[in-house]
């Protein structure tokens, strides 16, 4: 499976191709019958784009249809869908992804239905719909869903292309895998069902399903009672006449000030195709290559290379366009020395005549200017590779090699702990678990102040009983092991009394949903230990609780949270508590849209505040107190979408929708287009 060339005129793919051999086009003629396109914003007029150009097109489809034993649709849609990711046309925003959907109602609720498709075999759990019965509402839908990427489609399971079978008449229209205004039988399932038969069919299995249906299973072995079937599909593609061309490098070479040359490199679909370039300044130039790769060098009179070529397709009828700009090629070697901890880079130019600057993108140092002579910098910041811009338009990246000797292993180190003030005759902990390495041995020994007993002094934590006066103890931690011996020191000071503190935990504070908040706590006082908890609220993650500053990132919900911070010294203990609030999120309706001929919802729209977590609530009428048609997620980005057909539920009087989010915020009243 591939995907073809980018169209120049609208910015998808030409073409998909399956494992098959078999190529269909975007096909976005509105005066095409065997067309599946959404209407034009100007219909009547050519189709360009983005001003005049469809919100949904295919490069295939294939839907089938059944009636439930109790009269309701079952529908299968099997399809390489051609969007937008909001659904109105624009540059950059062109998704194309595979869809699977299968909507069944009027079932048994909480039971279980085994759908067969071609493309595979799906099982279902009926949910409870208003009106008691079950339904299957599934939608799979697999691409490049943020623009671009259009080869993750190839991920998806709508491959091999489904076609007429050719066994059954009448045959497909030239051109075209079907009719999509035509039930036919259809081919192309890799799959076989139970009874080893090819899997071109959409059957569904289940408690009493085919009671009263016309669509009741007829195959030998299957109780039609609890099964429907059919092998009748509708089904829509255009076979692709042209291959298109892509052009993934166009550099030029210059050593004279009269003339140069270009490097043109094309592809195209495997076949015996005729590449040509052309261009101010060039001869017109037939490519060399075949097996879909092709190359020419053209050269060129005059001091600089023409401002852009053209590469054709001539043997596609109208022949496939492509506009390149050449640029220059940049050569580099890249090392670092690990022993001297020195980055060299020397790269030139493919242009050796005009005056070209070569840069390197900052990879965390800042951006390098590259001379003739190279550049060296002594840094302990090594990149995997490093990407080398031109000013006459070359880009490349290279490969760091490492040269030299390995980095020394880790040696331990000693943590003694922090200091503290304990009061006369307490118990006293020295720590020292926060030291690291492979550490084989602890001692702990006392080097200044009253002589104590130690217990456990061989361990990595150790206690004893402060003298009964004031005074200052100094205890010193080894650690054994590789790299080693390490020490550290701890300071002990012995109080005979001490303050109460006064602990401060700072000022209430309002913030965004979603944002790291600092909780900003002090004290007054001999304080040798803070703790922050959490009292009230949805549960968070504190982030060094048990220091006066401390953050975490506020839920995605409007709520209230309440957290208490705790100072100890040798005085005893103090607390303080601080509320934190937010405000409700800022929602927009960019599309609200029924359409009364399939029943279908198209309700779009955006939050300031992103998910995951953030749910928004759909009411029918112009307050949140109407039925709730849905409850959709929002994504990563803020944005939210409800789309269902058919649906149960229609517009009120009032032609208007509510949206509630669960993060707060209310739009009340919006309109809603009600359309055909």
């Amino acid at each position: 499976m591939t995907v073809g060339p980018i169209n120049a005129l609208n910015g998808y793919p030409i073409w998909y191709k399956d494992e098959n051999g078999l190529r269909l086009m975007l096909n976005t003629n509105p005066d095409d019958p065997y067309a599946i396109i959404d209407p034009l914003p100007n219909p009547g007029q050519p189709v360009s784009f983005p001003d005049n150009f469809p919100s949904e097109a295919f490069y295939f489809i294939a839907e089938a249809e059944m009636t439930t034993g109790t009269g309701e649709r079952a529908r299968l849609v099997l399809a390489l869908e051609a969007a937008f990711v909001n659904e109105v046309p624009a540059e950059g925003d062109q998704i194309v992804f595979g869809r699977v959907r299968i909507r069944v109602a009027g079932l048994q609720p909480n039971v279980e239905y085994k759908v067969t498709h071609p493309y595979g075999v799906d099982t279902f759990i009926a949910e409870p719909d208003d009106d008691g019965f079950g339904e299957i509402n599934f939608t799979e839908d697999i691409g490049g869903m943020n623009g671009g990427n259009f080869e993750l489609a190839l991920n998806s399971r709508v491959f091999p292309f489904l076609q007429w079978d050719p066994n059954v008449g009448p045959q497909a229209p030239e051109g075209y895998i079907g009719d999509p205004n035509v039930p036919h039988r259809v081919i192309g399932s890799l799959f076989t069902d139970d009874f080893g038969e090819p899997q071109n069919i959409f059957r569904i299995e289940g408690l009493g399903i085919g009671i009263g249906s016309p669509d009741a299973a007829t195959t030998p072995g299957l109780d039609p009672d609890n099964c429907i079937e059919t092998r009748e599909f509708s089904i829509a593609g255009k076979i692709s006449t042209v291959s298109g061309v892509d052009v993934p490098r166009t550099t030029y070479s210059q050593s004279i000030a009269t003339s140069g040359a270009i490097d043109v490199f094309a592809t195209t679909d495997i076949g015996l195709e005729t590449i040509q370039v052309s261009g101010t300044g060039l001869n017109p130039t037939l490519l060399q290559g075949e097996n879909g790769v092709y190359f020419a060098r053209v050269e060129y009179l005059g001091a600089t290379p023409p401002s852009s070529i053209t590469v054709a397709n001539v043997s596609d009828n109208p022949p496939s366009v492509k506009e390149a700009i050449p640029v220059d090629f940049i050569t580099a070697t890249v090392t670092y020395g690990n022993d001297a901890k020195v980055l060299s880079i020397n790269a030139s130019s493919s242009d050796q005549v005009n005056t070209v600057t070569l840069t390197v993108r900052d990879f965390g140092i800042g951006e390098l200017l590259i001379p003739a002579e190279g550049v060296t910098v002594n840094t302990l910041v090594v990149p995997a590779d490093v990407t080398i811009q031109s000013s006459a338009g070359g880009i490349q990246t290279f490969p760091v090699v490492v040269t030299g000797s390995g980095n020394n292993p880790v040696g331990v180190l000693s943590n003694a702990g922090t200091d503290q003030s304990v009061l006369i005759n307490s118990q006293v902990t020295l720590d020292g678990s926060g030291s690291s390495g492979p550490i084989t041995a602890f001692q702990w020994t006392q080097i200044e102040g009253p002589p104590i007993a130690l217990q456990n002094a061989n361990s990595a934590v150790a206690t004893f009983i402060a003298p009964s006066e004031a005074a200052q103890l100094t205890f010193q931690l080894t650690v054994q092991g590789e790299g080693g011996p390490s020490s550290d020191t701890v300071i002990i000071n012995i109080l005979e009394s001490a303050e109460l503190p006064v602990a401060d935990a700072g000022i209430n504070q309002v913030v965004e949903q979603g944002s790291l908040v600092t909780l900003s706590g002090s004290a007054t006082g001999n304080v040798t230990t803070f703790q922050w908890t959490q009292i009230s609220g949805p549960s968070v993650v504190i982030n060094n609780a048990n220091s006066p500053i401390a953050t975490f990132t506020f839920p995605r919900q409007f709520t209230t949270l309440s957290f208490e911070l705790t100072a100890t010294g040798p005085g005893g203990t103090a607390t303080d508590t601080v509320s934190i609030s937010t405000i409700p999120d800022r929602l927009t309706v960019t599309r609200a849209e029924y359409r009364t001929g399939d029943s279908e919802w198209r309700i779009v729209g955006t939050t300031s505040i992103s998910g995951p977590g953030v749910t928004i609530t759909i009411h029918v009428g112009n307050t949140v107190n109407g039925p709730i048609l849905a409850q959709v997620e929002v994504d990563a980005l803020g944005s939210w979408e409800y789309r269902v057909e058919p649906s149960p539920v229609a517009p009120d009087a009032t032609r208007a929708i509510s949206i509630q989010s669960s993060s707060g915020g209310v739009l009340l009243n919006v309109p809603l287009n009600v359309r055909n």
